[in-house]
């Protein structure tokens, strides 16, 4: 059990300690088989890491988010997939407490915050991704229900999600969010997809078929749903970022251990060769700037401040120095760090995830200009 004072060191140190005795062992046989692991789910429960940013009401631990946030880099510095599985069943519950009608919150926040049921956020499609516009899913009212009809695609934990936030088209050409319960009928999921890393959330296609939704599974206004969207979003960039902070510190801890072992006649490499000297260099100045960012963004999270610029700027950061460093660690390592013998090769692979999905580095570099040309016109 992770007792939370929301110190962050004494919170980094539990994690670290706690993640590297019960949760480092299954990493390795998640990234093989690429699928699902209850198993790291329920070692996530115990570690209270789902509740961690929740107030006591519903069952959470009262951790702040900017806690959470130093959570989640330590998770990923053991594992990636670790502190990617949290996220969209914390989402969603995020997203129900500020926006759910209170059927919803009682009966789902509960067990969301507790970890008992795990939730997807399904809005990628297979024509679109993070683009409301070309939804293809569609919402019609049918007197106090909606129906959806449509697919999607890339949705992790699909497969063993209780419930989904769905959003999708509705008329006048607006977007809608719905919680959506997995079997209902008309919901049904494809095979996973196998893909170069983080395969362990088990992404899947959705099928919605005459899908039916009460309305008080409708999330905010019904033709607000890109807002909705856009709220957790912004959370779940930070997120993301504090996860690209712990695959970069790891690439670094490889890197220097791996040039103090290796030695150049009788001298280690790190201390022998200046361009091994320059790369740790480097891994560590631009670690320090990307984790500065990402707490500070935090922190403006837990003060109710708007992070839309901060966010999206942290995640672009975050993301190119998760890349920098582990592609830098795979150089110091040489050949071996090409081998799956090493951690550095799953850590290349896993970096470059986060450039290219869950918001790509160019959506976060229009978010950003946006932001800035906007200011600048005021």
């Amino acid at each position: 059990m992770l007792e939370i004072d929301n110190d962050l060191a004494d919170v980094r140190a539990k994690v670290r300690r706690q993640a590297q005795r019960t949760i480092e062992p299954l990493v390795a046989s998640i990234d093989r088989t690429q699928e699902f692991s209850p198993e790291l789910w329920q070692r996530l429960r115990e570690l209270e890491i789902f509740s961690l940013p929740f107030d006591a009401e519903w069952g959470g631990a009262g951790g702040t988010f900017g806690a959470f946030i130093a959570a989640v880099e330590e998770l990923a510095r053991v594992g990636a997939i670790a502190a990617l599985y949290p996220g969209t069943t914390i989402q969603v519950a995020d997203t129900l407490l500020r926006l759910g009608t209170p059927e919803a919150v009682r009966q789902w926040v509960p067990r969301l915050v507790s970890g008992e049921v795990v939730a997807s956020w399904a809005f990628t499609e297979p024509q679109t991704g993070s683009d409301p516009r070309q939804l293809r899913t569609r919402a019609r009212q049918d007197g106090s229900s909606w129906v959806l009809d449509g697919s999607k695609q890339f949705i992790s934990y699909a497969g063993a999600c209780t419930v989904a936030l769905v959003f999708a088209r509705t008329p006048g050409d607006r977007v809608g969010a719905f919680l959506v319960e997995a079997g209902t009928p008309g919901w049904s999921v494809g095979p996973a997809v196998e893909v170069l890393g983080l395969g362990g959330g088990g992404a899947r296609p959705v099928y919605l078929d005459g899908v039916r939704v009460p309305r008080e599974h409708v999330v905010g206004d019904p033709h607000d749903g890109f807002e909705v969207m856009l709220a957790g979003e912004a959370r779940g960039k930070v997120r993301a970022a504090a996860i690209c902070v712990g695959i970069a510190q790891r690439a670094l801890d490889e890197a220097a251990s791996y040039a103090l072992s290796r030695t150049h006649r009788g001298v280690p490499i790190g201390r022998r060769f200046a361009g091994i000297q320059g790369h740790l260099a480097d891994m560590q100045a631009n670690i320090l700037a990307a984790r500065a960012l990402v707490h500070a963004t935090a922190h403006m999270v837990d003060d109710g401040r708007p992070v839309t610029r901060e966010a999206a700027a942290a995640r672009l950061v975050a993301g190119r120095t998760a890349h920098e460093a582990a592609s830098s660690a795979l150089q110091v390592c040489g050949a071996y760090g090409w081998t799956r013998e090493m951690v550095v090769e799953r850590l290349f692979r896993e970096s470059k995830f986060f450039e290219v999905t869950q918001g790509s580095a160019e959506i976060q570099q229009a978010i950003v200009a946006r932001e800035v040309l906007d200011s600048a016109s005021a």
